[in-house]
């Protein structure tokens, strides 16, 4: 009987050790070309980080394992893709210089039986006042693709929103 709560209480020490916050760096997740359709845009295009927090938040939480970012830095991934990816879709011809400020507000990932299902909410400001609000689904069998890939399909649906491609060809 000893010997069963002496296993116990290593066992019980062990999964403590275990479980803990670990930093979640976020990082580009490339997109397959053709996702994001030809975008004619008048003047020049920039897209800039309107997150000011960089306040620790958890981005995936189970069974005692959490990953922690910050909505700054989880952004600025978001806004250097989405830079790219309007440099690489852009019909550029002259007029106004156009700005789209982004706010990743969370991102969240849960495991559900043997994949990972996240969502991302983020808010884009165009530079004619209009404010967006969109929850972009994600989901993959890797838990850092799918934290990463649902920020790369963020991306995708703001190049794709048919008021923000309005604004950049006004």
């Amino acid at each position: 009987m000893r010997y069963l709560k002496v296993v116990a209480a290593t066992s019980f020490a062990l999964m403590l050790t275990a479980c803990g916050t670990m930093p979640y760096t976020p990082s580009e997740y490339p997109l397959r070309d053709g996702l994001i359709s030809t975008i004619p845009t008048k003047g020049a295009a920039e897209i800039v980080n309107g997150q000011s927090s960089s306040d620790p938040v958890i981005v995936y939480s189970y069974s005692g394992t959490k990953l922690s970012s910050d909505l700054r830095s989880i952004t600025n991934v978001m806004v250097e893709q989405t830079n790219k990816e309007l440099a690489k879709a852009a019909q550029p011809s002259a007029g106004d210089p156009k700005t789209i400020e982004l706010k990743v507000l969370s991102l969240q990932s849960r495991y559900i039986a043997f994949f990972w299902k996240s969502n991302l909410k983020f808010e884009a400001k165009l530079g004619n006042g209009e404010v967006l609000e969109k929850t972009v689904p994600h989901t993959s069998g890797v838990l850092l693709q799918d934290l990463n890939g649902c920020i790369a399909e963020s991306v995708m649906t703001l190049l794709n929103d048919e008021k923000v491609r309005a604004y950049l060809a006004q």
